[in-house]
């Protein structure tokens, strides 16, 4: 009797698991989150992979930069929504409430937060503050290097906030700090 529960049992056992994996959908919210539309071209090939799979929602959300005054003020605000190509579908930052949809994965090209002597992106998207409410941040860098990365771009802050930094080839990981360099991927550049 103890033999024929337990067969029967782990029958049912192996039609739950089987179930799980089978019949539960697991999506997955992905955001990009670009300021510069002449930028894009790093996101492009990310966002095409994410819109292609089933089991994505994606949402790019260009976000709006400032101009920094020479004492380093907030100036002249920038929103280039008008200038991405017509084949991505858009989200006014205005709408999409990222600290209560808590998005899986985020994707950003601006790594300064606060640190740029030139522009700044809305304060409401510096790592930190995304972080809070990302499961996982991915910083996709905008350049194409050589290999070269500047000194004080070493110490950035953002570096410690996202968890995956997206690098063109192997070399350039140990450019980045030793601390840091686990979340480094040599992945190309997209």
């Amino acid at each position: 009797y103890k033999n024929k529960v337990h067969r029967s049992l782990k029958k049912q056992l192996i039609k739950i698991e089987n179930s799980v994996k089978n019949d539960i959908s697991v999506r997955q919210q992905m955001v990009f989150f670009p300021y510069k539309a002449s930028m894009w071209d790093s996101f492009e090939s990310i966002y095409f992979s994410a819109k292609a799979d089933a089991q994505c929602d994606v949402y790019c959300v260009p976000i709006p930069y400032y101009d920094l005054t020479s004492d380093h003020n907030i100036g002249q605000m920038h929103y280039e929504i008008k200038d991405f190509p017509d084949n991505i579908e858009l989200t006014d930052w205005r709408t999409y409430d990222f600290e209560n949809k808590k998005p899986d994965i985020a994707f950003i090209h601006n790594p300064y937060d606060n640190y740029n002597l030139v522009t700044s992106v809305h304060p409401r998207y510096y790592s930190e503050n995304l972080k809070k409410y990302v499961g996982t941040l991915v910083y996709v860098p905008y350049n194409v290097t050589g290999g070269v990365l500047g000194k004080m771009h070493r110490f950035l802050p953002s570096y410690f906030n996202v968890d995956y930094i997206i690098a063109q080839h192997k070399r350039q990981i140990e450019l980045y700090r030793a601390e840091i360099s686990h979340k480094v991927k040599a992945f190309g550049s997209p």
